[in-house]
């Protein structure tokens, strides 16, 4: 690497475990100084799009043999991924990623009691908290740019109900003849994909570790 801020690397953990493409170098990268970050591209886990989800996914696909806490991601870190990291990946990372004044309000509320109860330590950080505790349903509040568009379980800017009934209907129709076959080339495919990655990686030399867990 030629210069530390000349790559961006959007991190995708759930699309590596589906599509079995192995595990970016998440540590080898921070220690770089490279910019990562936290990307959704598609409904993976559980069928969502859910960033608080992918945080503990992250905290926890990059856990190495060992004890060094230097040599896994911290929880500053892995937010750090999810805000700063992922604005730099785009064209407005000078006015997105953190709230300061002349940047865009992009923020989330989370219900601290959907967190903390019934019961936690007082001596949690409040970030170990709301990465390892928070889900979903804690968001209160989802502000883009100022503008609030998710309040209290519902979203300001358009009708679920009406969105859903609508690509229900789009999605009940018979399958064109261009989808017809592509669904056939895909399955066709598969055994050349198959073969191309069947000698891929030599799994004899990372026993008895899972290859994420291994050493090797």
């Amino acid at each position: 690497f030629k210069q530390k801020t000349a790559y961006e690397i959007p991190k995708r953990d759930w699309s590596s475990d589906v599509c079995s493409s192995d595990l970016a170098a998440l540590n080898f990268f921070e220690k770089k100084g490279i910019n990562t970050a936290i990307g959704l591209d598609e409904a993976g886990i559980n069928d969502d799009r859910d960033m608080l989800q992918e945080l503990k996914l992250v905290l926890r696909a990059h856990r190495v043999p060992g004890t060094v806490e230097a040599d896994v991601p911290t929880m500053a870190q892995v937010l750090r991924m999810a805000t700063v990291g992922g604005a730099r990946t785009t064209p407005y990372g000078t006015s997105l990623g953190t709230l300061e004044v002349g940047k865009g309000a992009d923020m989330v509320l989370i219900d601290w009691d959907k967190v903390a109860y019934p019961y936690l330590d007082e001596l949690t950080p409040t970030l170990d908290a709301v990465v390892q505790r928070a889900k979903n349903d804690a968001v209160t509040m989802t502000m883009c740019d100022g503008d609030v568009i998710y309040r209290d379980g519902k979203f300001t800017k358009v009708d679920r109900t009406a969105a859903l009934k609508a690509l229900h209907d789009d999605l009940a129709k018979a399958l064109s003849d261009d989808e017809v076959e592509r669904r056939k080339l895909s399955v066709a495919l598969l055994p050349h994909a198959r073969r191309f990655y069947e000698n891929y990686i030599d799994t004899s030399k990372h026993q008895p570790f899972y290859r994420p867990s291994s050493m090797v």
